[in-house]
């Protein structure tokens, strides 16, 4: 009997799990997200109201869970971080064209490292030849501590590569082997193996005191090469901080709704804010 209630469990876990590979449909049911994922110290906690809940799933007892778990697997990844940086590909540079005021415009040189962080140095690859950061904003610049990108000014952009439109393109987590240091890029998250879209550059040295940002495990991929004092400290940073419902200091920008309404929504709201004009491969 007890045999039997075990074969009869796997053959149920069996089946949840083809399910979910072969046609996702028939255990998760999928709805437009009210929030995108969070960064840093996730900077607000709003929700578009016209909007449900990103993923629901059947309640279908233990086997729920089962789907649930197989749901959040990084499944565009193939390769482990250790795999990645075995093959590693030869640095690469990328040139960002900036609107830093109406009146002002500057470059960015940026050195990708892949050995640094492969995963992180192909997925910016990949957002680059997309056109993801093409028209987007710094849409969180806080004077001493970092100036973060990262949200398409296309809703279409955000659905497919934050909103897990087609299949869920959340990095895996690799080592860290260099410091958040002045100058350095490192992707946002807000846990473990959720590194998607958003990208900070240190506007400091924030690996110990007081933000302690290596010990939290953000990695660093890129190290900007030309303009940090000229374009990257010179960056809009009046929308940086507010104080939160709690008393702290968060972003202003509602993240979820510029991902949700994009241009559109930064522009009505933050008129002001630094732009990127372009981003390529040189």
């Amino acid at each position: 009997m007890i045999r039997f209630i075990f074969l009869s469990v796997a053959f149920q876990a069996s089946w949840c799990a083809h399910a979910f590979v072969s046609d996702p449909r028939r255990v998760i049911r999928r709805a437009e997200p009210k929030s995108i994922t969070r960064t840093l110290m996730a900077n607000d906690h709003e929700q578009d109201p016209d909007r449900s809940s990103g993923t629901s799933v059947h309640r279908r007892g233990w086997m729920a869970g089962v789907a649930r778990a197989a749901a959040i697997l990084p499944a565009s990844v193939p390769l482990s971080p250790q795999r990645a940086a075995a093959d590693a590909p030869e640095p690469y540079t990328v040139l960002m064209e900036v609107q830093i005021d109406p009146r002002t415009t500057g470059e960015i040189e940026i050195e990708v490292f892949p050995e640094w962080a492969p995963l992180a140095s192909e997925r910016f690859r990949e957002l680059i030849e997309a056109r993801f950061f093409d028209d987007s904003r710094f849409f969180r610049v806080i004077p001493n501590y970092v100036a973060q990108f990262g949200i398409a000014s296309d809703p279409a952009l955000n659905k497919e590569w934050m909103f897990c439109e087609r299949s869920c393109r959340a990095l895996v987590d690799e080592p860290r082997l260099q410091s958040n240091r002045a100058g350095t890029l490192s992707f946002a998250s807000s846990g473990k193996n959720s590194r998607q879209t958003q990208i900070f550059i240190n506007l400091v040295d924030n690996s110990g005191l007081p933000n302690f940002l290596d010990s939290q495990g953000f990695v660093p991929f890129a190290r900007v090469t030309k303009g940090f004092d000229t374009v990257v400290k010179k960056l809009n940073s009046e929308y940086g901080l507010k104080e939160s419902i709690s008393g702290g200091l968060t972003g202003s920008v509602n993240q979820g709704k510029a991902a949700y309404y994009g241009k559109e929504y930064l522009d009505t709201v933050f008129p002001n804010l630094s732009a990127i004009k372009w981003v390529r491969i040189i």
